[in-house]
């Protein structure tokens, strides 16, 4: 690039500029322009930056220059093939380090291990302060073999006494990623003691205690890196977690804190601060700290998060809105599509229920609890063909699915048919929950439709009081039985707490006699 800008310049300044142009200046004039629009082209990663090299080479085709970049176009477009024709620039002249080092890379695309490890060694004594290049060679030495890596490092480390922290560092982090821990740490510290003031060993020492459990170990190298300011939200949260661990739950906070000051982002700082804000009863600000997350956009379950904390604050519509925004966000989310479809049922709004529900079991059809919803759902619009096909299935899957048999015992004598089925399925649910309240009740609404009206309320007379003020339709049920029994006095309380609930007891209230 530098030599084309000169070339403009001196024409800028040569006699007679803006008279035309000769042939060989026209020519220069297309190369420089040309040049300049791959060079463009390769700035904004756009895909024709290899076609536009290409076009620039036709006009100079010995470009030593434009053929390494041609090269290295096509390793980051991941095309190494389409390098192949230019390789020859390395047999061009004299070679820099950058020759060699795109040279390296090549071989090393390649898996041509011995020709990328001459490359990038090339490469290191022309420039041996590279540390780019240090890293390249100390891969493709580690790809070979680590012993035979170390070997090559240390010899490395004895003619470049100013690289030997840095090769240090890359020796722990080489028997690091071997698992070979007590060598990452020996050779850390050797770092460490040449260059204190270096963060890259002591981070280094630092994930090696992580690994191995030595939690507070790594959090005494990460607050020395905090004292000598190289901090990160990396690795002040990962010093929160400790605290965490260590259950000091004010430290922990005021260390995900920092990380979320460094970066606003940090996906760890916004679980953990959503948590605690959560445990305080803080759900605007946990929603908040959600909200931040780097990964808020793709993170279903965050989405789902922040839709119980709005059901929390008593915000259902808000709530309801977050879970239909993302069903169409993650599309195919299994429990994105679950607890949206829940929530359309709170919301009375069944027939799109069922279609979630529908479309979620298509995928999923061994999800025995969102069939079960699916089969309330179907209840609730009245389409007793299909609910009984969906129980059918949830009990053929699992004879032992309590809700499902007391559900279908329930709607039949809801529908009052087939009222010995009715009876053998909660028959067969209070086996397994005899003391379930719901059951209990179910037992005794079928008593009532078999005209045993006793016997029902001897059933409903065993649930507490607690539970049946809390639920407006056994409140009914009770009602129903009293006023079958010619109990009226009796009766007129449940009808009376039923009767702005369900239609069914304000009918049965109006037949009451009149009081005294």
């Amino acid at each position: 690039m530098k030599h084309f800008l000169v070339f403009v310049f001196c024409l800028a300044v040569l006699p007679g500029w803006g008279l035309s142009l000769n042939a060989q200046s026209k020519q220069e004039a297309r190369l420089f322009n040309q040049f300049l629009k791959a060079v463009y082209t390769q700035r904004a990663d756009s895909p024709k930056a290899f076609a536009e090299l290409e076009k620039a080479l036709q006009l100079t085709p010995d470009s030593k220059y434009l053929k390494r970049m041609l090269v290295s176009q096509a390793l980051t477009d991941n095309t190494p093939e389409k390098a192949e024709p230019y390789l020859n620039f390395i047999e061009q002249g004299e070679n820099d380090a950058e020759d060699w080092l795109v040279y390296g890379a090549y071989q090393l695309k390649k898996n041509n291990l011995p020709e990328a490890e001459k490359a990038y060694q090339k490469a290191l004594e022309l420039d041996t302060d590279n540390i780019r290049v240090l890293y390249q060679y100390v891969l493709v030495l580690s790809l070979m073999n680590v012993d035979k890596a170390v070997d090559k490092l240390l010899v490395l480390a004895e003619e470049y006494p100013d690289l030997a922290p840095s090769i240090y560092t890359e020796i722990g982090s080489l028997y690091y990623d071997n698992r070979r821990m007590d060598k990452a740490v020996a050779y850390f510290d050797k770092a460490i003691r040449l260059a204190p003031d270096d963060p890259n060993p002591r981070l280094g020492k630092g994930e090696v205690y992580e690994k191995t459990s030595q939690y507070f170990l790594m959090l005494h190298e990460f607050e020395e890196l905090e004292k000598m300011g190289y901090a990160n939200a990396g690795t002040l949260s990962r010093m929160a977690s400790v605290y965490l661990m260590a259950n000091d739950l004010p430290k922990a906070e005021a260390y995900f804190l920092k990380a979320k000051a460094d970066d606003n982002g940090d996906v760890p700082s916004a679980y953990f601060l959503a948590l605690l804000a959560e445990q305080r009863g803080d759900f605007p600000r946990a929603i908040g700290y959600l909200k931040d997350s780097a990964d808020y956009n793709r993170s279903a379950s965050k989405w789902l998060q922040v839709s119980f904390y709005l059901q929390r604050l008593n915000q259902p519509e808000e709530s309801l809105k977050t879970l239909a925004e993302a069903y169409k966000k993650f599309d195919g989310n299994v429990e994105i599509a679950y607890f949206y479809a829940l929530a359309l049922n709170d919301h009375q709004a069944y027939k799109k229920a069922a279609q979630v529900f529908k479309k979620l079991l298509e995928t999923n059809p061994s999800y025995e609890e969102a069939r079960l919803q699916y089969a309330f759902t179907l209840d609730s619009l009245k389409k007793y063909r299909e609910l009984d096909a969906q129980l059918e299935i949830l009990l053929e899957q699992n004879p032992k699915n309590a809700p499902a048999l007391n559900l279908y015992a329930y709607s039949l004598a809801e529908r009052n048919i087939r009222l010995a089925d009715a009876q053998e399925y909660i028959a067969r649910a209070l086996a397994l929950y005899p003391d379930e309240n719901a059951f209990i009740d179910t037992q005794a609404w079928i008593y009532f439709k078999q005209g045993k009206y006793q016997q029902a309320a001897d059933m409903l007379s065993a649930l507490s009081a607690e539970f049946v003020q809390s639920d407006a339709e056994i409140s009914y049920h009770l009602g129903a039985v009293f006023f079958a029994l010619g109990d009226y006095e009796t009766a007129r309380p449940y009808l009376q707490s039923a009767r702005q609930t369900i239609k069914a007891a304000a009918k049965l209230y109006d037949k009451l006699p009149k009081q005294k």
